[in-house]
């Protein structure tokens, strides 16, 4: 089945796919042939339907390009450049790494930890708009990359917990996180408060904690405790 792009991707499908209100999660675009398979062939696509991709993402909640021959963070740093979304450094207590311009490593902390689900730098004034990922070692087991689009966790939230969201926006809501002096490699939050705001003022990494999320205005307290 071709793509709406005409003869640029074909549409497949993935372990986990879902329908919900007719529309397909995430959506999997295919190489249309195996000679245009090329990372060449991928980067010039993208820069060619630039609006129809970021539709496609809209739409479906998810993209995931499979099957193309994007090798090392170089090639990954292309393809990043080719969709033309506003660059943001990674700020945040996640140990990650700062592999090639664009790219990082995901999180470093231990295998055994189970990640939750969780918006990307959330606890900050600016977070990602949108986040892209890629598998350049695929782990001997696991390492499956789950997905939940929010806003319809908000939908369900206000049909069935409606007292409690009511509550919320009323109230607000307010977390408080205690990051170390140092890192701490034991852990999937394990960068110091220095290394998670990139400051070694404590009142300027205060300064950077500040979100808005779909009820309420969340403020964070961080300690260097």
């Amino acid at each position: 089945m071709e793509s709406s792009t005409g003869k640029d991707f074909k549409i497949g499908e993935c372990q986990g796919q879902k329908v919900v209100d007719g529309e397909v999660m995430p959506l999997v675009l295919l190489p249309p042939e195996p000679a245009k398979a090329d990372t060449e062939s991928l980067l010039a696509t993208l820069k060619k339907n630039p609006e129809w991709f970021e539709q496609m993402i809209i739409k479906n909640s998810a993209v995931l390009l499979r099957g193309f021959d994007v090798k090392n963070a170089e090639d990954f740093n292309e393809i990043v450049e080719a969709c033309g979304w506003e660059d943001m450094r990674y700020f945040g207590p996640a140990p990650r790494t700062n592999i090639y311009k664009r790219v990082w490593t995901a999180n470093e902390g231990p295998l055994s930890e189970f990640l939750f689900y969780h918006h990307e730098m959330i606890l900050f004034k600016e977070n990602p708009k949108k986040v892209i990922l890629f598998c350049e070692v695929p782990p001997p087991e696991g390492g499956e990359t789950p997905f939940v689009p929010s806003f319809r966790v908000t939908e369900r939230m206000l049909e069935e917990f409606p007292k409690e969201v009511e509550e919320m926006e009323k109230k607000g809501l307010m977390y408080t996180f205690t990051a170390s002096s140092t890192n701490n490699t034991s852990s999937i939050i394990g960068r110091g408060w220095r290394d998670a705001f990139g400051t070694l003022d404590p009142a300027r990494s205060r300064e950077k904690v500040y979100s808005y999320i779909r009820f309420t205005i969340i403020s964070m307290f961080y300690s260097s405790s």
